[in-house]
């Protein structure tokens, strides 16, 4: 069983109609299933698709209409679970009149820390994130980027085994970015779980080991991104160079005809230089599931 379970969860908004007559509803989570393993999952989708709402529901913030939610095989409304979690929020509010080290403080006394750990703890999250000699610094003062790499220190200060981050790199620049991706590669290297959408396809790709595409509230796809590279593999482009010159040509080539090519350019006298894939990006694969779910609609 693995770490976070979702079997078949649903859920419906109902909201006043214009006129306010009557109760619309709106179906947003249409009976989504996955389990996260010790890995590192994304999820990804458009806006609206469901991501946030599946993440409220994990948090038990909202109730779903169906479905079950196990966490380290409890249920997800277990208190105890809540020990052994590290929850980062798509818009999290935090004071910027406090200093770094006092919203440390806060979260420390939230899960029990005792102070005579806490100059240790917080000096290991600071170094991990880059924030080493500003947590006396009021908030205020930190960049973007800085506070969401404070906010993410600060998923870690109870050392969770199982991480739900929703946007974790919003408003990170590429070396902030490369930051907190370096420290959920760490996490899942200790045996953590960490389960995270992103609208950053490209990050997603890089650093996910397995993915799931939600649209319409329906789970679109859901592997490994070993797997979908190689399901979505279209053919190989082929760089290549005459024997004794110095000009480089590029030939696009099937997948069944790869190596019959790579012969026959061999006999030729053309020395292959590389060989790389040409499949669908994740970010192509996820436009590709918008368009069909709209021109189903």
């Amino acid at each position: 069983m693995g770490v976070l379970v979702v079997n078949n969860l649903r859920k419906t908004f109902k909201k006043n109609s214009l006129l306010g007559f009557k109760k619309e509803e709106k179906k947003v989570l249409k009976g989504i299933s996955f389990e996260v393993f010790e890995e590192i999952f994304g999820f990804i989708g458009p806006n609206g698709a469901g991501k946030t709402t599946t993440i409220k529901v994990i948090m038990d913030f909202v109730k779903p209409d169906s479905g079950e939610i196990l966490i380290f095989g409890k249920p997800n409304s277990d208190i105890s679970v809540k020990q052994n979690l590290g929850f980062l929020p798509e818009r999290p509010y935090i004071y910027g009149s406090i200093t770094g080290k006092e919203y440390l403080d806060f979260c420390a006394d939230v899960y029990g820390i005792p102070y005579y750990e806490r100059k240790r703890k917080f000096a290991e999250l600071l170094e991990l994130v880059n924030l080493t000699g500003v947590e006396e610094q009021p908030i205020s003062s930190y960049s973007k980027g800085m506070v969401q790499r404070l906010l993410f220190a600060s998923t870690l200060i109870n050392d969770p085994d199982l991480l739900i981050l929703d946007e974790p790199m919003s408003g990170l620049d590429p070396v902030g970015r490369n930051i907190i991706a370096s420290v959920m590669k760490m996490l899942k290297e200790k045996g953590k779980a960490v389960f995270y959408s992103s609208h950053i396809i490209q990050d997603v790709e890089r650093l996910s080991d397995r993915v799931a595409i939600i649209v319409d509230g329906k789970i679109k796809l859901l592997d490994s991104v070993a797997n979908i590279v190689q399901e979505f593999l279209r053919g190989y482009v082929i760089t290549v160079r005459k024997r004794g010159s110095s000009s480089l040509e590029v030939l696009k080539v099937g997948v069944d005809e790869l190596w019959q090519l790579l012969e026959r350019l061999k006999s030729e006298g053309y020395e292959i230089i590389s060989v790389e894939p040409d499949r669908l990006s994740l970010e192509e694969i996820l436009v590709s599931y918008i368009q069909e779910n709209r021109r189903a609609g």
